[in-house]
């Protein structure tokens, strides 16, 4: 029997904790490509595309460029300064209840496992490994690399379901840790599990309209409750 629900996971502050080390690394790419070290100031990140983040930086910084035309090489000085932030730090951490959470879901026959993030896709699966994950068990997947804004993104994630499995899931369940997480649910006709392993807490969760709010992802009857639903 082919699974029936989507689940997909976020990234930064909901799979693991990277400690604004893809800011760092933004920064220094910038620095690498254009001689400038991108500044995020008072900019809200948090939810947003890489894509995004790395136009928005152009523009603010008055480089009088057109962005796409320099978006390979920011990508790859990017990759570099990453990996070389991971190695600084030992790795990444990963977010509390994660590692059951998943071993859980990948053994349920009628679940999916994927990822919808603002992640460029070789930048965020770095990130998994170097938390100590597996990348290879998230087979359904939106990444920055597919759509312009993250609305866009699980559509996305619903067309690769089918493509593999001939048929739409029952179910598509975004589990983030921003706002934007949930509006993208909203936007693509999904569910979300917001929890509060970012910046936002369970009050500022509870305003966006998810689902499920929890404060982690430890396996609580809760939480297991609103999955097998």
């Amino acid at each position: 029997m082919p699974p029936r629900t989507l689940v997909l996971f976020d990234i930064d502050a909901t799979l693991l904790d990277t400690q604004d080390a893809g800011v760092v690394a933004y920064e220094m790419a910038g620095a690498k490509v254009f001689g400038v070290a991108f500044s995020f100031t008072n900019v809200p990140l948090h939810g947003r595309l890489d894509s995004e983040n790395y136009a928005d930086a152009v523009r603010r910084h008055g480089l009088g460029i057109d962005h796409a035309q320099h978006v390979d090489a920011f990508k790859s000085a990017y990759a570099t300064a990453l990996e070389k932030v991971a190695e600084d730090r030992g790795g990444f951490e990963a977010c509390p209840g994660i590692v059951p959470l998943l071993e859980f879901l990948v053994g349920l026959p009628d679940v999916q496992v994927g990822l919808l993030t603002g992640n460029w896709e070789h930048t965020g699966r770095f990130k998994i490994r170097a938390a100590g994950l597996d990348d290879s068990i998230f087979g359904c997947n939106a990444f920055a690399d597919h759509g312009e804004h993250r609305d866009e993104l699980v559509p996305v994630a619903r067309h690769h379901f089918q493509s593999m499995h001939g048929a739409a899931p029952r179910r598509i369940i975004v589990i983030g840790d921003t706002p934007r997480d949930v509006q993208c649910a909203t936007a693509g006709n999904a569910e979300s599990i917001a929890v509060a392993t970012g910046v936002f807490d369970t009050d500022a969760l509870e305003e966006t309209g998810a689902d499920l709010v929890v404060e982690d992802l430890l396996l609580t009857a809760t939480l297991l409750e609103f999955l097998r639903r």
